[in-house]
């Protein structure tokens, strides 16, 4: 009996792709297809019998109709609006939404990294254990304690605030749902095509253009992919004009691609008073070279800069084998 077929829609470049296909169980044959045209996608969907789809590659009845061995479709993400589930159904294909464990790190990791920079983090872990600071420690009980013994004025949180989220993919839906809890007043969200207005009403956002949802946002999260419409050289992603927008009170997060945001640009802001901070995991070189400006201010505890280095996804998304545990099971069913 030969192998079941696996054609998997991805817009992810050559390393993704390897890295997924290792992954790939030996009783699977994968056909890797990057966003193919239809003279491609076609004639592999006919020997399809799952078909796994991620990053906004709809599955139409169309496709559903040209894949007469189809079993199962798997979306690696959470979103199935743009998969026809209505034709799946008639067909008599199982359809699955499998979130993906590295996207909800990095939607974790994302929302570490605002509630630190709000709180000014990085200066408080060191000030907290500096003993030379000039009041008489006490023991503390119900009514003796040293509220904010450092008098600082600017930690403030998320509730009330605008976040805006350049690049709304798989990370930006987790960290949508995630910021829902935090009350901000408003979640702005920029994209190529917007989503639904049903996919914006259960998540509590709303689309915008580049320049409002920059110039508006009090909190600024990048999850730009690359590419060379949105590298920061081209004149894509955020460059200095963007980040000059931005009000001065407002603090980044940049934790998608590198090379789309220009470091340069926010290190002259928040050197300026600008910015009221910043956080990047991922960066324009890597690893980090020592003329890399952040560096520098991140080392000031004044200026509210944190780095770390491109963990986001967290070490045990290298293991993918669990993207394929629904189709397994499927299988296992006969």
């Amino acid at each position: 009996m030969p192998n079941p077929t696996i054609v998997f829609l991805t817009d992810r470049g050559e390393r993704h792709q390897q890295h997924a296909l290792r992954y790939a169980p030996p009783e699977l044959d994968v056909i890797m297809l990057r966003t193919p045209p239809p003279e491609v996608l076609f004639p592999a969907l006919e020997k399809a019998s799952f078909l796994i789809s991620e990053r906004n590659q709809p599955v139409t009845a169309e496709m559903i109709a040209a894949a007469p061995n189809l079993r199962g479709i798997v979306r690696l993400g959470s979103l199935l609006y743009d998969i026809d589930t209505a034709a799946a159904e008639r067909a008599g294909v199982r359809v699955a939404a499998l979130p993906i464990q590295g996207v909800i790190f990095c939607a974790e990791h994302a929302l570490l990294l605002i509630l630190a920079l709000c709180r000014r983090l990085g200066r408080s872990l060191v000030a907290a254990v500096v003993a030379d600071h000039g009041i008489a420690p006490r023991r503390t009980d119900e009514d003796t304690f040293a509220f904010n013994w450092l008098n600082y004025s600017d930690l403030t949180g998320i509730r009330g605030k605008v976040v805006g989220i350049v690049g709304m993919g798989e990370i930006g839906v987790e960290l949508a749902r995630r910021l829902k809890g935090f009350a901000p007043r408003q979640i702005l969200y920029t994209k190529r095509t917007p989503y639904p207005a049903a996919v914006d009403q259960d998540l509590g956002i709303t689309f915008a253009p580049l320049e409002p949802c920059v110039s508006e946002a009090d909190i600024l999260v990048s999850l730009l992919p690359y590419s060379a419409e949105t590298d920061y050289r081209n004149g894509g992603g955020i460059g200095a004009a963007q980040i000059g927008r931005m009000k001065q009170e407002s603090i980044m997060v940049v934790i998608g691609s590198g090379s789309v945001v220009d470091e340069r640009a926010v290190a002259k802001a928040l050197r300026e008073g600008r910015l009221a901070g910043a956080a990047f995991d991922t960066y324009e070189y890597e690893p980090l070279t020592a003329e890399n400006p952040l560096i520098a201010l991140a080392r000031d505890t004044t200026t509210n800069v944190l780095l770390t280095p491109h963990t986001a996804a967290a070490s045990a998304s290298a293991d993918r084998s669990g993207d394929y545990a629904p189709i397994l099971a499927w299988l296992r069913e006969g």
